[in-house]
């Protein structure tokens, strides 16, 4: 009856662990899709308090900003532009993998042969918890929010120890599962796991506890430091210009005379020389968001006519000959603001000041707007430096 009981529970515990780490990434991918519909505000409005209280303090902020832009989609980098894409692919195909073993096993759920041990599982024990790995890594790339990454790191985890949990349980029920076991890899070929096996592993149960904490601690600090680098990679691939003081963002490929063009007409204009003088100080810093006039991006404090509706379109696909310029103020809470491409990667939050609009035939400012009254995200920050 005890051992009946054990296995009761841990499959209880195993179902609800999996079950947990499906609705983290659900969630997660609910804000994705919720990103590119019309009810983002609504949704935000919902979604946002979790957000805003990790927004509340420097100290966690950086948990949901992005490691890589979601907007610019013309940069410098290949794997930059084309992360979501490559992103998109893993999704895909992680989730075509975990239904192609799921029916698998169920299959022979209903025809009541036992384990199954053909196909990839005559190479793979948990081909399905591989597949929710590589579903998630894809995630991770068309949403790349630092949470998300520490999120993807702790969900592997978990799958490797509920994998451990059902080969327990699969001990007992098939005979046969113990020499299946050690002819075959838990999530990779048993060739390729064997090279980590060398590694010592402590036999008693609060050395393996101590190690596998030790681990998931080195492999989060890892993890962190690879964003980072990627971070900074992301800034630098992008189209800039920037001073001291100051930075221009293009949303898509400008180069050197087109920003020092429209740079020389809007120092040009009075009224926004005064409209910036205004109130400056030494501590000010700004970002300058550029892009086609007819291009409308809900991650940007812009202006929305009626009729018009936000798209993350190619700015090589709008008209190139007006542009409009978004203004921000550059926030960084208690810290020393930064200076030059150290803005885009430091700025907590950014404050909309004043959109213009440039027609370059004329080489004039054509228009001013104010920013908007409502933010669409509620002072979260979004997916474009």
């Amino acid at each position: 009856m005890d051992i009946m009981e054990n296995r009761s529970a841990d499959k209880t515990l195993t179902r609800s662990a999996f079950w947990a780490s499906t609705a983290f990434y659900g969630l997660i991918a609910l804000e994705f899709f919720y990103m590119f519909s019309p009810f983002a505000a609504y949704f935000y409005g919902v979604y946002g308090p979790g957000l805003e209280l990790l927004a509340a303090s420097e100290r966690t902020s950086w948990l949901i900003t992005f490691f890589m832009p979601h907007i610019a989609s013309e940069t410098q980098s290949f794997l930059i532009t084309w992360h979501e894409a490559i992103g998109g692919f893993f999704f895909l195909m992680g989730l075509l993998g975990f239904l192609v073993g799921a029916v698998r096993i169920y299959w022979n759920k209903l025809k009541k042969r036992g384990a199954v041990t053909d196909g990839i599982y005559r190479h793979i024990r948990h081909p399905q918890y591989l597949a929710l790995m590589i579903a998630s890594f894809g995630m991770v790339l068309i949403w790349p929010r630092y949470l998300v990454l520490f999120g993807f790191v702790t969900v592997c985890f978990a799958y490797y120890f509920l994998a451990r949990r059902e080969e327990k349980i699969c001990k007992g029920k098939f005979p046969e599962y113990e020499s299946y076991l050690s002819e075959t890899g838990r999530f990779l070929p048993k060739k390729i796991e064997s090279l980590f096996s060398r590694m010592p592993v402590p036999s008693r149960l609060p050395g393996k506890v101590a190690g596998a904490l030790l681990f998931y601690i080195l492999l989060m600090v890892f993890s962190f430091t690879v964003a980072r680098a990627i971070h900074t990679h992301s800034v630098a691939a992008l189209y800039t210009w920037h001073s001291p003081d100051g930075v221009m963002l293009s949303v898509g490929k400008l180069g050197e005379e087109e920003f020092a063009e429209l740079r020389q007409i809007v120092e040009a204009n009075p009224e926004v020389s005064s409209r910036l003088a205004s109130g400056a100080s030494p501590e000010l810093r700004y970002i300058w968001y550029v892009m086609p006039a007819d291009l409308y991006i809900s991650e940007v404090p812009m202006y929305i006519p009626d009729g018009e509706v936000f798209s993350h379109e190619s700015p090589g696909s709008k008209d190139q000959s007006r542009y409009k310029i978004v203004i921000t103020k550059a926030e960084f809470g208690a810290a020393e603001p930064g200076s030059g491409l150290d803005i885009l990667r430091r700025a907590i939050h950014k404050t909309p000041v004043l959109e213009i609009w440039i027609d370059r035939n004329s080489q004039s400012v054509e228009k001013f707007l104010e920013p908007p009254s409502i933010d669409i995200y509620y002072g979260m920050p979004v997916p474009i430096f």
